[in-house]
C-alpha cells in the first residue's frame, strides 16, 4: 500500500496550481491512488515514470512551489525504487546490442527493427564513432522503436544522451564513467547496468548499486575489441548468480552452438551480438536464439 500523510497530500495538491498541465497530469494519478490506498503497483509504467521526473523538478523548486522537500524527496525515493524495481524484471530473455561498427554496414534502425520482430527483450545501443548530434539522433529514434515494442533500451556509456532520452538503462563498464557520477546526471527513474569480468568486480558493482551485472567474456569473441580478454565461462555465470538478487546477463562469444549452455547457468539474459546483427538474416538469426533460450 502506498502511505502518505494528508499534510503531505495536501501540501501537494497546494502545488498542482503552480504547475504545468504536464505537470499536473502526472501527480493526478499518485494523489488517486493515494487517496484510495491503493498500491504504486496500480500505476502503468509510463505513469510512474513521469511522477519520477515531475518529482524531480518538485523537488528542485521546493522552495518556489513551497512545498516540504523532504517529504517530496521520500515520496521520490519510494516511486523511483518502484521504477527500478519494474524495469530490472525486464532484463531477460535475448539482449543484444546494436553497434554501427558491427553491421556489416547495414542500416542500424533497420538492424534494431529486424532484431525486435525476432523477439529480443532488451536492445543496447552502442556507437563509438558517431559524433553527439548523430548518436542523440540514433538514440531517440531507437528509444521510441523500443517503446512501440516493449522492449528494454539501454544506452552504453554515454550518460548525457541517455538523460536526454531518458532511456530505462545506462550501461557501463569498468572504465567508464562511475556509477555515483552517472547516478547524479540520470533521472532518478533510470536504471544502470554495468560490465564485469568475474565474481569479484560484479560484488564490486553491486556494491555501488547497479541494477543489473553483465558477466563476460565467457566465450572467445572477436567482437566489439574483446578478442585479448580470457574467457570466464560458464561456471563463472553460476557462480555470481548464486551470489545476488540483481539479474544477470551473460556476454561474449554467445550464438546459437552454446546458448543452452548459458541458459543453464541460471542468468536471466544472454546478451549476442554477431551472432545476430552479421546474420545474413537477422530477425530469422533472433527468433532462432530466443527459441532456443525459452526451450532450454
Amino acid at each position: 500500500m502506498f502511505d502518505v500523510t494528508r499534510d503531505t497530500l495536501a501540501n501537494l495538491a497546494g502545488a498542482l496550481p503552480k504547475l504545468s498541465e504536464a505537470g499536473k497530469e502526472a501527480l493526478e494519478p499518485l494523489l488517486s491512488i493515494s487517496q484510495k490506498r491503493e498500491s504504486l503497483s496500480d500505476l502503468s509504467d509510463s505513469e510512474i515514470s513521469r511522477l519520477s521526473i515531475e518529482l524531480e523538478r518538485i523537488s528542485k523548486a521546493s522552495e518556489l512551489l513551497d512545498v516540504d522537500q523532504g517529504k517530496v524527496s521520500e515520496i521520490s525515493d519510494l516511486i523511483s525504487c518502484e521504477c527500478r524495481t519494474r524495469a530490472r524484471k525486464r532484463v531477460n530473455g535475448i539482449y543484444v546490442i546494436i553497434d554501427p561498427e558491427a553491421t556489416n554496414s547495414r542500416d542500424l534502425i533497420q538492424m534494431a527493427g529486424s532484431a525486435i520482430s525476432g523477439g529480443v527483450s532488451v536492445l543496447q545501443y552502442r556507437d563509438k564513432q558517431s559524433d553527439r548530434s548523430e548518436f542523440l539522433e540514433n538514440a531517440a529514434a531507437l528509444m521510441q522503436l523500443c517503446d512501440s515494442a516493449n522492449v528494454a533500451f539501454v544506452v552504453n556509456d554515454a550518460v548525457d544522451i541517455a538523460r536526454l532520452v531518458g532511456s530505462p538503462f545506462l550501461h557501463v563498464g569498468q572504465t567508464d564513467l562511475h556509477v555515483n557520477s552517472a547516478r547524479e546526471i540520470l533521472a532518478p527513474f533510470q536504471c544502470i547496468g554495468r560490465s564485469n569480468n568475474g565474481l569479484l568486480e560484479a560484488k564490486e558493482s553491486e556494491s555501488q548499486g547497479v541494477d543489473y551485472l553483465a558477466v563476460g567474456a565467457v566465450f572467445s569473441t572477436n567482437t566489439m575489441g574483446k578478442s585479448n580478454r580470457k574467457p570466464v565461462g560458464p561456471q563463472t555465470l553460476s557462480d555470481v548468480k548464486e551470489s545476488t538478487e540483481l539479474p544477470v546477463v551473460a556476454i561474449g562469444g554467445i550464438d546459437s552452438s552454446n546458448i543452452n549452455e548459458v541458459k543453464a547457468s541460471g542468468v536471466d539474459s544472454a546478451c549476442v551480438v554477431s551472432a545476430i546483427t552479421f546474420a545474413d538474416d537477422p530477425e530469422k538469426a533472433t527468433r532462432h536464439l530466443v527459441d532456443l533460450w525459452e526451450k532450454g
